[in-house]
């Protein structure tokens, strides 16, 4: 058990770690209303330099499938940083 309290209820009894989130960071699980959260939740937004180093990729005339593999992001991504830049 974790000494946390739910942020939906604010029970802090009975809330036990339940697996990880995309980002990675832990969840946790209240066993009296059954839902989950995050307590330090870990943002997932692009950061300036990642996305300056996809436009250099695109203006490299890199694919943008090469582009999402070789940064570790979504193809979706990769559009949205091109459409952003007004680039290729």
């Amino acid at each position: 058990m974790v000494a946390l309290s739910c942020p939906h209820c604010h029970g802090s009894k009975k809330v036990i770690r339940f697996g990880t989130n995309r980002s990675g960071t832990a969840r946790c699980r209240c066993l009296d209303c059954k839902k989950t959260f995050t307590p330090t939740p870990k943002s997932r937004a692009l950061t300036p330099e990642k996305e300056a180093a996809i436009e250099r990729a695109l203006t490299e005339r890199v694919s943008q499938q090469g582009i999402a593999r070789m940064f570790k992001v979504g193809r979706d991504t990769v559009r949205k940083v091109r459409k952003k830049g007004h680039s290729v």
